[in-house]
Protein backbone atom coordinates (compact mmCIF):
# COMPACT_ATOMS: atom_id res chain seq x y z
CA UNK A 1 0.00 0.00 0.00
CA UNK A 2 1.49 3.45 -0.95
CA UNK A 3 2.59 5.73 1.60
CA UNK A 4 0.51 9.02 1.64
CA UNK A 5 1.79 12.35 2.87
CA UNK A 6 0.36 16.04 3.60
CA UNK A 7 0.45 16.97 0.32
CA UNK A 8 -1.59 14.28 -0.97
CA UNK A 9 -4.43 15.51 2.18
CA UNK A 10 -4.47 18.81 0.28
CA UNK A 11 -4.90 17.62 -2.85
CA UNK A 12 -8.34 16.16 -1.22
CA UNK A 13 -9.36 19.29 0.49
CA UNK A 14 -8.72 21.23 -2.49
CA UNK A 15 -10.95 19.05 -4.42
CA UNK A 16 -13.48 19.51 -2.10
CA UNK A 17 -13.48 23.47 -1.83
CA UNK A 18 -13.61 23.45 -5.58
CA UNK A 19 -16.29 20.84 -5.42
CA UNK A 20 -18.04 22.86 -3.33
CA UNK A 21 -17.62 26.65 -5.61
CA UNK A 22 -15.20 27.49 -2.95
CA UNK A 23 -12.32 29.61 -3.54
CA UNK A 24 -9.40 27.50 -2.53
CA UNK A 25 -5.98 28.85 -1.36
CA UNK A 26 -4.66 26.11 -3.64
CA UNK A 27 -2.61 22.52 -3.10
CA UNK A 28 0.41 24.14 -2.22
CA UNK A 29 -0.68 26.70 0.12
CA UNK A 30 -2.81 24.31 2.11
CA UNK A 31 0.18 21.62 2.13
CA UNK A 32 2.10 24.18 4.39
CA UNK A 33 -1.04 24.84 6.79
CA UNK A 34 -1.81 21.32 7.02
CA UNK A 35 2.20 20.69 7.89
CA UNK A 36 2.44 23.45 10.18
CA UNK A 37 -0.68 21.34 12.13
CA UNK A 38 1.25 18.09 11.28
CA UNK A 39 4.76 19.17 13.12
CA UNK A 40 2.68 20.44 15.99
CA UNK A 41 1.17 17.11 16.75
CA UNK A 42 4.79 15.50 16.74
CA UNK A 43 5.61 17.94 19.59
CA UNK A 44 4.37 17.45 23.23
CA UNK A 45 4.05 20.24 25.97
CA UNK A 46 4.89 19.49 29.70
CA UNK A 47 5.06 15.97 28.44
CA UNK A 48 1.64 15.66 26.96
CA UNK A 49 0.52 15.15 23.31
CA UNK A 50 -0.40 18.37 21.25
CA UNK A 51 -4.18 18.61 20.28
CA UNK A 52 -5.26 20.99 18.02
CA UNK A 53 -8.93 22.09 16.35
CA UNK A 54 -8.65 24.99 13.74
CA UNK A 55 -10.88 26.51 11.47
CA UNK A 56 -10.43 28.69 7.95
CA UNK A 57 -12.25 31.70 8.29
CA UNK A 58 -12.01 35.09 6.38
CA UNK A 59 -11.79 37.72 9.29
CA UNK A 60 -13.46 40.49 7.27
CA UNK A 61 -16.31 38.10 6.49
CA UNK A 62 -16.40 35.54 9.73
CA UNK A 63 -20.38 34.59 9.15
CA UNK A 64 -21.73 35.38 6.23
CA UNK A 65 -24.66 33.50 6.73
CA UNK A 66 -25.69 34.10 10.21
CA UNK A 67 -29.26 32.74 12.02
CA UNK A 68 -32.15 35.65 12.04
CA UNK A 69 -32.36 36.84 15.43
CA UNK A 70 -35.58 34.60 16.54
CA UNK A 71 -33.68 31.27 15.61
CA UNK A 72 -30.53 32.15 17.18
CA UNK A 73 -30.00 30.59 20.23
CA UNK A 74 -27.42 32.17 23.01
CA UNK A 75 -24.97 29.14 22.59
CA UNK A 76 -23.98 29.43 19.07
CA UNK A 77 -20.37 30.66 18.63
CA UNK A 78 -18.67 33.47 18.32
CA UNK A 79 -15.04 34.74 17.48
CA UNK A 80 -12.97 36.99 19.85
CA UNK A 81 -10.40 38.19 17.31
CA UNK A 82 -6.51 38.76 18.85
CA UNK A 83 -5.24 41.88 19.10
CA UNK A 84 -2.54 40.99 16.93
CA UNK A 85 -2.22 38.36 14.40
CA UNK A 86 0.37 35.73 14.95
CA UNK A 87 2.05 33.72 11.86
CA UNK A 88 1.03 30.36 11.76
CA UNK A 89 4.25 28.36 12.94
CA UNK A 90 4.51 25.28 14.54
CA UNK A 91 6.34 27.40 18.08
CA UNK A 92 2.97 29.46 17.87
CA UNK A 93 0.66 27.17 17.28
CA UNK A 94 2.55 24.54 20.59
CA UNK A 95 1.76 27.28 22.62
CA UNK A 96 -1.94 28.67 21.30
CA UNK A 97 -3.07 24.92 21.58
CA UNK A 98 -2.51 24.82 25.69
CA UNK A 99 -5.09 27.99 25.71
CA UNK A 100 -7.53 26.40 22.85
CA UNK A 101 -8.53 23.20 24.24
CA UNK A 102 -9.80 21.21 20.85
CA UNK A 103 -13.26 20.27 23.38
CA UNK A 104 -13.89 23.56 24.14
CA UNK A 105 -12.45 26.06 21.59
CA UNK A 106 -10.62 26.25 17.99
CA UNK A 107 -8.35 28.20 16.40
CA UNK A 108 -9.41 30.82 13.92
CA UNK A 109 -6.83 30.67 11.02
CA UNK A 110 -6.79 32.39 7.19
CA UNK A 111 -4.26 33.75 4.63
CA UNK A 112 -3.10 37.42 3.14
CA UNK A 113 -2.95 38.03 -0.34
CA UNK A 114 0.79 36.06 -0.80
CA UNK A 115 -0.74 33.01 0.88
CA UNK A 116 0.93 33.02 4.11
CA UNK A 117 -1.45 31.99 7.09
CA UNK A 118 -1.98 33.94 10.19
CA UNK A 119 -4.12 33.07 13.89
CA UNK A 120 -6.36 36.12 13.92
CA UNK A 121 -9.16 34.99 17.09
CA UNK A 122 -10.39 32.10 19.05
CA UNK A 123 -13.88 30.43 18.06
CA UNK A 124 -15.81 29.60 21.90
CA UNK A 125 -19.03 27.18 22.54
CA UNK A 126 -17.33 24.40 20.47
CA UNK A 127 -18.02 22.38 23.35
CA UNK A 128 -22.01 21.94 22.42
CA UNK A 129 -21.20 21.26 18.55
CA UNK A 130 -18.55 18.27 20.26
CA UNK A 131 -21.06 17.26 22.49
CA UNK A 132 -23.62 16.22 19.58
CA UNK A 133 -20.68 15.25 17.72
CA UNK A 134 -20.14 12.26 20.26
CA UNK A 135 -23.62 11.42 20.87
CA UNK A 136 -24.27 13.28 24.29
CA UNK A 137 -26.87 15.72 23.63
CA UNK A 138 -30.10 15.63 21.15
CA UNK A 139 -29.85 19.47 20.80
CA UNK A 140 -29.28 20.39 17.13
CA UNK A 141 -25.66 22.21 17.21
CA UNK A 142 -24.45 24.73 15.08
CA UNK A 143 -22.23 23.48 12.58
CA UNK A 144 -18.74 24.97 13.26
CA UNK A 145 -17.46 28.51 11.60
CA UNK A 146 -16.07 28.46 7.94
CA UNK A 147 -15.29 26.79 5.08
CA UNK A 148 -13.91 23.89 6.90
CA UNK A 149 -11.43 22.12 10.42
CA UNK A 150 -8.89 20.33 10.66
CA UNK A 151 -8.64 18.64 13.92
CA UNK A 152 -5.02 16.87 15.01
CA UNK A 153 -6.41 14.57 17.75
CA UNK A 154 -3.46 12.63 17.77
CA UNK A 155 0.26 12.11 16.76
CA UNK A 156 0.85 12.20 12.95
CA UNK A 157 -3.62 11.84 12.82
CA UNK A 158 -5.20 14.65 11.11
CA UNK A 159 -8.41 14.59 9.97
CA UNK A 160 -10.85 17.67 8.34
CA UNK A 161 -14.20 17.84 8.08
CA UNK A 162 -16.25 20.54 5.91
CA UNK A 163 -19.30 21.61 8.27
CA UNK A 164 -21.04 18.36 9.39
CA UNK A 165 -19.21 15.78 6.50
CA UNK A 166 -15.85 14.45 6.74
CA UNK A 167 -13.26 15.24 3.69
CA UNK A 168 -10.59 12.49 4.80
CA UNK A 169 -7.75 11.87 7.48
CA UNK A 170 -4.47 11.40 7.30
CA UNK A 171 -3.13 8.78 9.97
CA UNK A 172 0.28 8.45 9.74
CA UNK A 173 1.47 7.80 6.09
CA UNK A 174 -2.24 6.81 5.33
CA UNK A 175 -4.96 8.77 3.49
CA UNK A 176 -8.57 7.76 4.74
CA UNK A 177 -11.22 9.55 2.45
CA UNK A 178 -14.52 7.54 3.28
CA UNK A 179 -15.49 6.69 7.16
CA UNK A 180 -16.44 3.11 7.50
CA UNK A 181 -20.40 3.31 8.48
CA UNK A 182 -20.23 -0.62 9.62
CA UNK A 183 -23.46 0.12 12.33
CA UNK A 184 -26.07 0.20 9.15
CA UNK A 185 -25.04 -2.34 6.92
CA UNK A 186 -22.50 -5.37 6.23
CA UNK A 187 -21.87 -8.35 9.02
CA UNK A 188 -20.76 -5.71 11.96
CA UNK A 189 -24.48 -4.70 11.54
CA UNK A 190 -25.33 -8.19 10.91
CA UNK A 191 -23.73 -9.22 14.41
CA UNK A 192 -25.39 -6.21 16.48
CA UNK A 193 -29.34 -7.14 15.00
CA UNK A 194 -29.96 -9.08 17.94
CA UNK A 195 -29.69 -6.71 20.04
CA UNK A 196 -31.77 -4.07 18.68
CA UNK A 197 -34.36 -6.07 17.08
CA UNK A 198 -34.52 -7.51 21.18
CA UNK A 199 -34.48 -3.57 22.04
CA UNK A 200 -37.41 -3.23 19.39
CA UNK A 201 -39.39 -5.94 20.95
CA UNK A 202 -38.95 -4.56 24.88
CA UNK A 203 -40.43 -1.80 23.84
CA UNK A 204 -43.08 -3.22 22.59
CA UNK A 205 -44.08 -5.49 25.64
CA UNK A 206 -43.77 -2.47 27.88
CA UNK A 207 -46.44 -0.87 25.58
CA UNK A 208 -50.16 -1.47 26.10
CA UNK A 209 -51.89 -1.89 23.16
CA UNK A 210 -53.13 0.99 22.29
CA UNK A 211 -49.60 2.44 22.00
CA UNK A 212 -48.12 -0.63 20.28
CA UNK A 213 -50.14 0.12 17.22
CA UNK A 214 -47.46 3.10 17.06
CA UNK A 215 -44.48 0.82 17.29
CA UNK A 216 -43.52 -0.08 13.44
CA UNK A 217 -43.18 3.90 13.17
CA UNK A 218 -40.67 4.05 15.34
CA UNK A 219 -38.39 1.18 14.85
CA UNK A 220 -36.10 3.24 12.51
CA UNK A 221 -35.25 5.59 15.90
CA UNK A 222 -34.87 2.99 18.19
CA UNK A 223 -32.34 1.21 15.91
CA UNK A 224 -30.73 4.61 15.72
CA UNK A 225 -30.37 5.46 19.49
CA UNK A 226 -29.44 1.41 20.44
CA UNK A 227 -26.48 2.11 18.11
CA UNK A 228 -25.70 5.41 19.03
CA UNK A 229 -25.42 4.19 22.54
CA UNK A 230 -22.94 1.46 21.21
CA UNK A 231 -20.93 4.24 19.56
CA UNK A 232 -21.11 6.22 22.70
CA UNK A 233 -19.38 3.74 24.77
CA UNK A 234 -16.38 2.87 22.29
CA UNK A 235 -16.16 7.06 22.29
CA UNK A 236 -16.12 6.62 25.83
CA UNK A 237 -13.60 4.62 26.08
CA UNK A 238 -11.57 6.27 23.74
CA UNK A 239 -11.07 9.35 25.46
CA UNK A 240 -9.51 7.80 28.72
CA UNK A 241 -6.45 7.15 26.09
CA UNK A 242 -5.50 3.87 27.97
CA UNK A 243 -6.45 1.35 25.35
CA UNK A 244 -9.50 -1.10 26.11
CA UNK A 245 -11.68 -3.93 24.31
CA UNK A 246 -14.98 -4.78 24.45
CA UNK A 247 -16.57 -8.11 23.48
CA UNK A 248 -20.14 -8.58 22.56
CA UNK A 249 -20.56 -12.63 22.87
CA UNK A 250 -23.54 -14.75 24.15
CA UNK A 251 -20.65 -17.76 25.03
CA UNK A 252 -18.34 -17.24 28.05
CA UNK A 253 -16.05 -20.01 26.49
CA UNK A 254 -11.91 -19.68 26.33
CA UNK A 255 -12.70 -16.33 28.75
CA UNK A 256 -11.09 -16.41 32.06
CA UNK A 257 -13.66 -13.19 33.90
CA UNK A 258 -11.66 -11.80 36.73
CA UNK A 259 -14.19 -9.30 37.95
CA UNK A 260 -18.17 -10.87 37.12
CA UNK A 261 -20.97 -8.60 37.37
CA UNK A 262 -24.16 -8.51 36.34
CA UNK A 263 -25.20 -4.91 34.91
CA UNK A 264 -28.31 -4.81 33.06
CA UNK A 265 -29.24 -1.06 33.54
CA UNK A 266 -28.59 0.25 30.55
CA UNK A 267 -30.51 -2.22 28.19
CA UNK A 268 -33.50 -1.07 30.37
CA UNK A 269 -32.67 2.48 30.13
CA UNK A 270 -32.70 2.53 26.48
CA UNK A 271 -36.39 0.19 26.69
CA UNK A 272 -37.28 2.65 29.00
CA UNK A 273 -35.95 6.00 27.00
CA UNK A 274 -38.71 4.71 23.73
CA UNK A 275 -41.35 3.53 26.01
CA UNK A 276 -41.74 6.94 27.51
CA UNK A 277 -41.00 8.81 24.20
CA UNK A 278 -43.81 6.68 22.07
CA UNK A 279 -46.36 7.25 25.03
CA UNK A 280 -45.59 11.23 24.78
CA UNK A 281 -45.80 11.28 21.11
CA UNK A 282 -49.34 9.78 21.05
CA UNK A 283 -50.28 11.94 23.61
CA UNK A 284 -49.16 14.97 21.61
CA UNK A 285 -51.11 13.63 18.39
CA UNK A 286 -54.41 13.71 21.04
CA UNK A 287 -53.76 17.07 21.76
CA UNK A 288 -53.08 18.13 17.81
CA UNK A 289 -56.49 16.14 16.79
CA UNK A 290 -58.38 17.95 18.81
CA UNK A 291 -56.96 21.46 17.43
CA UNK A 292 -57.52 20.10 14.51
CA UNK A 293 -61.33 20.21 15.18
CA UNK A 294 -61.11 23.06 16.16
CA UNK A 295 -62.97 22.05 19.75
CA UNK A 296 -63.03 24.27 22.72
CA UNK A 297 -61.69 21.86 25.52
CA UNK A 298 -58.88 19.92 25.47
CA UNK A 299 -58.50 16.78 28.18
CA UNK A 300 -56.11 18.21 30.75
CA UNK A 301 -54.85 14.60 30.94
CA UNK A 302 -53.86 14.66 27.57
CA UNK A 303 -51.43 17.79 28.09
CA UNK A 304 -50.35 15.84 31.58
CA UNK A 305 -49.45 12.91 29.95
CA UNK A 306 -47.29 14.52 27.85
CA UNK A 307 -45.36 16.28 30.00
CA UNK A 308 -44.85 13.24 31.99
CA UNK A 309 -43.53 11.28 29.73
CA UNK A 310 -41.15 14.34 27.82
CA UNK A 311 -39.66 14.12 31.49
CA UNK A 312 -39.29 10.99 31.49
CA UNK A 313 -37.49 10.53 28.54
CA UNK A 314 -35.34 12.83 29.31
CA UNK A 315 -34.42 11.77 33.25
CA UNK A 316 -34.29 8.12 31.01
CA UNK A 317 -31.60 10.64 28.29
CA UNK A 318 -29.40 11.21 31.74
CA UNK A 319 -29.57 7.78 32.77
CA UNK A 320 -27.94 6.16 29.30
CA UNK A 321 -25.30 8.61 30.08
CA UNK A 322 -24.12 7.65 33.33
CA UNK A 323 -24.83 4.11 32.64
CA UNK A 324 -22.41 4.51 29.30
CA UNK A 325 -19.48 6.52 31.50
CA UNK A 326 -19.85 3.75 34.48
CA UNK A 327 -19.37 0.90 31.67
CA UNK A 328 -16.28 3.01 29.58
CA UNK A 329 -14.45 3.10 33.06
CA UNK A 330 -14.65 -0.74 33.18
CA UNK A 331 -12.10 -0.87 30.04
CA UNK A 332 -9.65 0.91 32.26
CA UNK A 333 -8.50 -2.48 34.13
CA UNK A 334 -6.52 -4.52 32.10
CA UNK A 335 -8.56 -7.34 30.21
CA UNK A 336 -12.03 -6.72 28.17
CA UNK A 337 -15.59 -5.29 29.08
CA UNK A 338 -17.62 -8.29 28.54
CA UNK A 339 -21.54 -8.05 27.18
CA UNK A 340 -24.53 -10.19 26.05
CA UNK A 341 -26.39 -8.46 22.37
CA UNK A 342 -28.60 -6.61 24.11
CA UNK A 343 -25.44 -4.75 25.96
CA UNK A 344 -25.44 -5.67 29.26
CA UNK A 345 -22.80 -6.18 31.33
CA UNK A 346 -21.25 -9.38 32.62
CA UNK A 347 -17.56 -8.44 33.42
CA UNK A 348 -14.37 -6.77 33.28
CA UNK A 349 -11.00 -7.40 33.11
CA UNK A 350 -11.73 -10.21 30.88
CA UNK A 351 -8.69 -12.58 30.23
CA UNK A 352 -9.09 -14.14 26.50
CA UNK A 353 -7.55 -17.64 26.74
CA UNK A 354 -8.17 -18.48 23.09
CA UNK A 355 -4.74 -20.01 22.02
CA UNK A 356 -4.44 -21.09 18.41
CA UNK A 357 -3.00 -18.11 16.13
CA UNK A 358 -5.05 -16.14 13.07
CA UNK A 359 -2.71 -17.07 10.26
CA UNK A 360 -4.00 -14.04 8.43
CA UNK A 361 -6.71 -11.60 8.94
CA UNK A 362 -8.54 -8.74 6.25
CA UNK A 363 -8.64 -5.76 6.35
CA UNK A 364 -11.76 -4.08 4.98
CA UNK A 365 -12.32 -0.71 2.94
CA UNK A 366 -16.21 -1.31 2.74
CA UNK A 367 -19.05 -1.96 5.42
CA UNK A 368 -20.07 -4.91 3.55
CA UNK A 369 -16.57 -6.70 3.59
CA UNK A 370 -17.02 -7.51 -0.02
CA UNK A 371 -13.95 -9.01 -1.34
CA UNK A 372 -12.37 -7.00 -3.78
CA UNK A 373 -12.17 -4.62 -0.78
CA UNK A 374 -10.71 -6.87 1.68
CA UNK A 375 -6.66 -6.63 1.90
CA UNK A 376 -4.46 -8.93 3.63
CA UNK A 377 -2.60 -8.50 6.55
CA UNK A 378 -0.27 -9.86 9.00
CA UNK A 379 -1.80 -10.35 12.70
CA UNK A 380 1.59 -10.52 14.29
CA UNK A 381 2.03 -6.96 13.16
CA UNK A 382 -0.17 -5.73 15.62
CA UNK A 383 -0.24 -5.84 19.51
CA UNK A 384 -1.54 -8.11 22.18
CA UNK A 385 -4.95 -6.43 22.84
CA UNK A 386 -5.69 -7.20 19.05
CA UNK A 387 -4.01 -10.40 18.53
CA UNK A 388 -6.04 -11.87 21.30
CA UNK A 389 -9.39 -10.33 20.20
CA UNK A 390 -8.36 -11.88 16.79
CA UNK A 391 -8.07 -15.50 18.32
CA UNK A 392 -11.61 -15.32 20.03
CA UNK A 393 -13.27 -13.70 17.07
CA UNK A 394 -11.94 -16.50 14.95
CA UNK A 395 -12.52 -19.58 17.11
CA UNK A 396 -16.26 -17.92 17.81
CA UNK A 397 -17.85 -16.85 14.58
CA UNK A 398 -20.93 -15.52 16.13
CA UNK A 399 -19.14 -12.53 18.34
CA UNK A 400 -18.16 -9.31 17.60
CA UNK A 401 -15.34 -7.70 19.22
CA UNK A 402 -14.20 -3.72 19.38
CA UNK A 403 -10.31 -2.72 20.21
CA UNK A 404 -9.73 0.66 20.84
CA UNK A 405 -5.67 1.60 21.25
CA UNK A 406 -3.45 3.47 23.01
CA UNK A 407 -3.51 6.26 20.11
CA UNK A 408 -7.40 6.47 19.71
CA UNK A 409 -7.83 3.99 16.46
CA UNK A 410 -11.33 2.10 17.01
CA UNK A 411 -10.96 -0.68 14.97
CA UNK A 412 -14.52 -3.73 15.06
CA UNK A 413 -13.80 -7.39 14.12
CA UNK A 414 -15.92 -10.40 13.60
CA UNK A 415 -15.61 -13.75 11.42
CA UNK A 416 -17.15 -14.09 7.50
CA UNK A 417 -16.67 -17.29 6.29
CA UNK A 418 -13.65 -19.03 6.85
CA UNK A 419 -11.47 -15.00 7.12
CA UNK A 420 -11.12 -12.75 9.84
CA UNK A 421 -12.08 -9.24 8.85
CA UNK A 422 -11.01 -6.26 10.24
CA UNK A 423 -12.62 -2.39 9.60
CA UNK A 424 -10.85 0.39 10.97
CA UNK A 425 -11.66 4.17 10.70
CA UNK A 426 -15.51 3.36 12.43
CA UNK A 427 -17.37 6.31 11.81
CA UNK A 428 -18.81 6.89 15.57
CA UNK A 429 -19.30 10.12 15.38
CA UNK A 430 -21.79 12.28 14.19
CA UNK A 431 -20.29 13.52 10.92
CA UNK A 432 -21.21 12.39 8.20
CA UNK A 433 -21.19 11.60 4.09
CA UNK A 434 -23.65 13.26 2.72
CA UNK A 435 -23.71 11.08 -0.94
CA UNK A 436 -23.15 7.90 0.22
CA UNK A 437 -25.92 4.94 -0.27
CA UNK A 438 -25.65 4.04 3.62
CA UNK A 439 -26.38 8.11 4.37
CA UNK A 440 -29.20 7.76 1.92
CA UNK A 441 -30.54 4.88 3.43
CA UNK A 442 -30.74 5.93 7.04
CA UNK A 443 -32.44 9.43 5.91
CA UNK A 444 -34.80 6.89 3.94
CA UNK A 445 -35.19 5.11 7.41
CA UNK A 446 -35.65 8.64 9.35
CA UNK A 447 -38.16 10.24 7.58
CA UNK A 448 -40.72 6.99 8.54
CA UNK A 449 -40.25 9.14 12.18
CA UNK A 450 -40.00 12.10 11.05
CA UNK A 451 -42.53 13.65 13.66
CA UNK A 452 -40.68 12.03 16.43
CA UNK A 453 -38.74 14.20 18.97
CA UNK A 454 -34.78 13.69 17.82
CA UNK A 455 -33.41 11.04 19.60
CA UNK A 456 -30.38 10.80 21.63
CA UNK A 457 -27.56 12.38 18.99
CA UNK A 458 -24.73 10.75 17.34
CA UNK A 459 -14.70 13.67 15.02
CA UNK A 460 -13.34 14.27 17.15
CA UNK A 461 -14.08 15.65 20.44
Amino acid sequence: MPTKSVSDLAKVVNSRLKRDGVVSPGVRALTELLEAIYLTSLKTEEGKPLQVRMVLVDPSNPDPDPPKPRFARPDRWKITKLADRLPLTVPNLIKLSKAADPWSSSLAVYYDSDNQFFVWGLVDQTVHFNTQLVRESSAGGYAPPGEFQVVAAGTADLSVYRDFSFVARLQQDRLLKRQNDVFWSGPVMDRLAEGINGNIEAVRQALDKRHQKEISHWETGIAGDWLSTLCRLLISIQRYRHGGALLITRSWADLGIKYKINYSRLPRALMRLWVSRVKASVASDSIGEHLDRDQDMIPALAYLDESVEEGEAEDCESEITGCVRFIASLSCVDGLVLATPDLAIRGFGVEIRTKKEVDAAYLASSPKAAEATLHKIDPSHYGTRHRSMMRYCYAHPDCLGFVISQDGEIRAMTRVGAKLIMWENLQVFSFFESDTPATKKKEALASRASSSPPPAASSHP
